[in-house]
């Protein structure tokens, strides 16, 4: 959906550098975007505390409600897909396989 709604903004993102968790992947806020996604799916409170208000400096308070409210959507569709065992159509698996091995899917836990 990044690559898309970036696109569709006229600011396509540079998936791997998002990855990567590298630079702001060519997108307006995306350093301190990145450093809160990292932050949200970590263990330390005071980084997630840092990298909010970090965020919020940058781009306002409801930028950084969107962000969160993102995050929490993608976390929830995650669960869902997952838990119903629901997996890509072969065409989009296809389509989806250099975009996975560029962005090093398999190095996360929840890819094997």
């Amino acid at each position: 959906m990044l690559s898309w709604s970036s696109t569709e903004a006229g600011t396509p993102a540079d998936l791997a550098a998002v990855a990567e968790g590298a630079g702001d992947g060519g997108l307006p806020f995306g350093a301190e975007l990145v450093a809160f996604a990292d932050a949200v799916g970590g263990v330390d409170g005071d980084a997630l505390v840092r990298a909010r208000e970090r965020l919020i400096a940058a781009a306002g308070d409801a930028f950084m409600i969107d962000a969160a409210a993102v995050l929490a959507n993608f976390e929830m569709m995650t669960r869902v897909a997952d838990g119903t065992g629901a997996r890509f159509p072969v065409d989009t698996a296809v389509h989806r396989t250099a975009l996975d091995a560029r962005l090093d899917i398999a190095r996360f836990t929840s890819a094997r």
